[in-house]
């Protein structure tokens, strides 16, 4: 199983959250992304942070060893390279098959990042607000709150030029498409596929999140199993 932030969140409304609640799932998120060894701190103003980042680091490396890696891939990272951490980083079977889509999402890639999950909060559960490193922790109790056992956001692979002024959202500042958010593959499929189609771009995917109590974990699932080779080691 996953570690988990060791740091308390309160839960009372206003609540202060202490910095190393971020720090720690900057780290953690860093850690499990970036193998073979532990990725240094980096340089902060505020040592709590430090402190957290590198109790994170080190439990997201420990968790990539033991359960498998991650890709941070709407951080511009590429896919993670082992080494000698063991083993090579690969797709796995997506277990999916949309209505009328055939065999187009049949790969899945273990991902990690905040970017697609505050999307999906911000269309899920209005009102609601990530970051401080809470995102997945409030997102997965919007879907545990609501009875929801995964969502599907359909995204771009490639960004685009990013817009000159921010846009409020985290992958539309990043220069990444992406359509609505949905309870189900099948829903989802269609506008993943359009925007392969009618856009004549060569590769989206399906953002698949599943609950995982504070982590920003999510699977990626490419329309018809095509990734950017750019991105590969």
């Amino acid at each position: 199983m996953p570690q988990h932030n060791p740091y308390a969140v309160p839960d009372e409304p206003g609540r202060f959250v202490p910095v190393e609640v971020r720090g720690w799932q900057d780290g953690y998120d860093a850690g499990i992304s970036s193998p073979p060894r532990v990725p240094p701190t980096p340089s902060r103003r505020d040592p709590g942070y430090m402190d957290g980042w590198t109790r994170g680091a080190q439990a997201g490396n420990a968790d990539g060893r033991a359960e498998g890696w991650r890709w941070a891939y709407f951080d511009g990272a590429v896919r993670p390279d082992p080494g000698d951490a063991g083993g090579r980083y690969e797709h796995r079977d997506s277990g999916e098959q949309a209505a009328g889509s055939g065999q187009a999402f049949t790969q899945c890639w273990p991902g990690v990042g905040e970017r697609p999950l505050l999307v999906m909060l911000a269309a899920f559960a209005p009102g609601e607000h990530g970051g401080e490193g809470l995102t997945g922790r409030v997102l997965a109790r919007a879907c545990a709150d609501k009875g929801v056992t995964q969502l599907y956001l359909p995204v771009s692979l490639q960004p685009s030029r990013a817009p000159d002024e921010g846009t409020g959202d985290p992958l539309t500042s990043a220069g990444y498409w992406h359509g609505a958010v949905h309870e189900s593959l099948d829903e989802a499929a269609p506008e993943a596929i359009d925007h392969v189609l009618v856009r004549v771009v060569r590769f989206a995917a399906l953002v698949r999140y599943r609950p995982a109590a504070e982590h920003d974990f999510f699977d990626l699932l490419p329309v018809h199993d095509m990734m950017p080779p750019g991105r590969l080691p």
